[in-house]
């Protein structure tokens, strides 16, 4: 879809036999569409210039059972594609071959890169990794403040914040520099807007503004300004967002979307300190 907040048309549409999406992210530079499943073991990715549809699959030793959770680093240098037992299976982007796996103690949940990809956060359990990406290894690692069970994380543009939501819908806010000193360190704040499993976490490309959603809980959206930490208490308002299974921003903050159990985007001009 071209977005212009009126007709959006449609530019086009790929098909991609027997396989059903799960997760989808165009890749840092546009040039291509990167495919997930939850029920197949590999994944898709179409070339926007060309209009070719290559696999890619991973090394039979990995195990893999499905490609629903990837992530796209923002330098463009790498996907990370949560496996089994705790591992992260990291990707070049550019050959789209596997280089290294990183694993953790618990089932990741979700993950989260520097704004330079030089640093990888998971999440799993109650525990959050910090991984250094050249070297592949965890550098530290804390416990998520009064988390039994986490299950999503978003790192600020800016480096200056991580974040982590719960599933008793609490919304951790962490500042990164007070991060490696201590296992358990002390959240900036604790956001308790939410009261159902947090399962999505986005910031828009100034650092200002953190889209927080639920989708286990009908128009469970908030937003949260930064860096005041005060959550906007005009929306939703009366919008009635359904189930809200994915949120995100554009890339210039110019419009949020919220997606709904339904198959309705819902669609909102963003404009300093309202959505409308």
């Amino acid at each position: 879809l071209q977005v212009d907040g009126k007709v959006n048309p449609k530019i086009q549409a790929v098909h991609f036999d027997r396989f059903p999406i799960h997760c989808a992210h165009f890749s840092r530079d546009g040039r291509e569409m990167l495919v997930g499943s939850s029920q197949r073991d590999h994944m898709f990715c179409y070339d926007m210039m060309a209009g070719k549809t290559s696999q890619i699959r991973f090394p039979k030793g990995l195990n893999m059972t499905n490609t629903k959770q990837f992530y796209v680093s923002p330098d463009g240098e790498h996907l990370a594609v949560c496996g089994r037992f705790g591992e992260v299976h990291l990707l070049s982007c550019k050959s789209k071959e596997c280089v290294d796996t990183l694993k953790m103690n618990n089932e990741v949940k979700s993950v989260a890169f520097s704004e330079d990809g030089s640093v990888i956060y998971t999440l799993g359990g109650n525990e959050i990794c910090i991984w250094d990406v050249r070297s592949r290894k965890c550098q530290h690692r804390f416990n998520d403040h009064g988390c039994v069970s986490g299950l999503s994380l978003a790192a600020s543009p800016n480096g200056q914040y991580l974040v982590s939501g719960s599933d008793t819908g609490v919304v951790n806010v962490y500042e990164t520099s007070k991060l490696l000193g201590t296992r358990y360190p002390t959240p900036a704040k604790a956001i308790m807007n939410l009261t159902t499993e947090v399962t999505q976490l986005k910031f828009n490309c100034t650092s200002e503004l953190l889209a927080m959603s639920s989708s286990f809980k009908a128009s469970s959206v908030k937003l949260v300004h930064f860096p005041s930490l005060t959550v906007f208490s005009n929306f939703p308002g009366k919008h009635n967002l359904k189930y809200p299974n994915c949120v995100d921003l554009s890339p210039h903050s110019g419009y949020f979307a919220c997606g709904d159990n339904l198959g309705t985007a819902h669609l909102f001009r963003y404009a300093a300190t309202r959505l409308q």
